[in-house]
């Protein structure tokens, strides 16, 4: 009897929650390549969550509203980039260059910013709840609730206080 002529009892069964959610964290640790996010970011793609963008050049980029939530940017260059209402999320943006990037009602609630450049960034209305800043150079930010930082001493700070302010 050839094989495409067996019956076989085999049904396929559904996934369970557990299986979905272990596939899902295998897809979205698939490294994209910065020209394809760029071009499905310019398409109207706003989730990239778990993306992963580390040591990447991306000077002045528009990703306002995108989510990044989860997504490795460490040593990422993201100086000038428009990341307002980005969801920054539990990423890594640790020793990455956020300097003067539009950061404004963005998510970054558990991000860890670890020794990033923050200089000049603009945070106003930004979520920093649980961010470890530790290191980070916040010199001449616009901070959550709209005030400047006027030093350059790397901050102590582990978890930041900072919410999004109450408008």
């Amino acid at each position: 009897m050839k094989f495409s002529e067996r019956t076989t009892d085999y049904k396929p069964q559904p996934l369970t929650s557990n299986a979905k959610r272990q596939l899902l964290e295998k897809l979205k640790s698939i490294k994209i390549p910065l020209d394809e996010l760029l071009k499905q970011y310019a398409a109207g793609e706003r989730d990239f969550r778990g993306v992963i963008l580390s040591e990447q050049i991306l000077i002045d980029v528009d990703l306002s509203r995108a989510n990044l939530s989860e997504a490795m940017l460490h040593k990422t260059v993201l100086e000038g980039a428009n990341l307002t209402r980005a969801n920054l999320s539990r990423a890594d943006l640790s020793r990455a260059n956020l300097r003067g990037a539009e950061l404004n009602e963005a998510n970054l609630v558990k991000a860890n910013l670890r020794e990033a450049n923050l200089r000049g960034a603009d945070l106003s209305g930004a979520d920093l709840r649980g961010a470890d800043l530790t290191g980070a150079d916040l010199g001449g930010a616009i901070l959550p609730d709209g005030s400047i930082l006027l030093t350059s001493q790397p901050s102590s700070r582990v978890i930041s206080p900072y919410t999004r302010s109450q408008s």
